[in-house]
């Protein structure tokens, strides 16, 4: 099927939905200048995972873990969100009924303008940092500052526990509430739309396949196939600037 009528079939299912759950992942992000993790120049590839048993058991690998938080806060300085984000932006605000499920820590969903109350961070967010006790909310900072001056990273100052970016590390359990709300979203949705992600992360990547047992219409947008491709209702391969920018020229919501 030709991309215009790929798009054209796409923005119907779009018109004709009343509750629609977005998922996203790194490549939504990419055409911003940030790298996803898988690729050749992916952000796993060049570096090793930090595993959570061994930030809660190595105070080296901790230090190494905020080393790349700050690595990536100083990344972001320059990374504004690109036409993706605001479709997903614009799209989402819509209806009270929409939705934004994302892989990504970057926080340019929130930055783009999008409500946070309508955003489940699945993998959480690398902005904020928080203890892994009593959940007491840090800002990042304060532990840049110890790495900065060669400085031993503090612990909780309540009670007195290890403080984490807050995101979810390989073995690290996902926060139950999100991936509850996650879940009941996917299972009430009529459009599922993937944006971004190769569907390779458990459990994340059962979302559309929930969905469309539920009934729900199922879009993939991604650079590359996706193994629910066969799934989908409608697939759209290619780089994403490339296809949003198709979009806009058909649809009046994107920005």
């Amino acid at each position: 099927m030709h991309l215009t009528n790929k798009i054209n079939e796409f923005l119907s299912l779009i018109q004709e939905a009343n509750k629609i759950v977005i998922l996203t992942g790194a490549g939504i992000s990419t055409e911003s200048g940030l790298p996803d993790f898988r690729s050749d120049d992916g952000f796993w590839t060049k570096n090793k995972p930090i595993l959570f048993k061994e930030f809660l058991k190595d105070a080296e690998s901790r230090r190494l873990s905020w080393e790349r938080n700050l690595e990536l806060k100083e990344k972001l300085k320059s990374i504004k969100p690109n036409t993706g984000h605001f479709f997903v932006r614009d799209l989402i605000n819509t209806s009270a009924n929409h939705h934004l499920i994302t892989q990504n820590i970057d926080g340019l969903h929130s930055i783009a303008g999008l409500d946070e109350r309508k955003i489940i961070e699945i993998h959480g967010n690398a902005t904020k940092a928080s203890c892994l006790n009593c959940f007491k909310e840090f800002d990042p900072s304060i532990f840049h500052k110890s790495i900065i001056n060669h400085l031993e990273i503090p612990d909780c100052s309540d009670c007195g526990s290890l403080v984490k970016v807050s995101t979810i590390s390989f073995g690290q359990p996902m926060n139950e509430k999100d991936h509850t709300n996650a879940m009941y979203l996917t299972q009430a949705a009529d459009l599922f739309i993937s944006i971004g992600t190769s569907l390779s992360v458990q459990p994340v990547a059962k979302l559309p396949e929930l969905a469309k047992k539920n009934g729900s219409k199922l879009v993939i947008l991604n650079r590359d196939a996706t193994p629910l491709d066969g799934e989908a209702d409608v697939v759209i391969n290619g780089e994403l600037q490339d296809i949003f920018s198709k979009i806009s020229e058909n649809l009046s919501i994107v920005h």
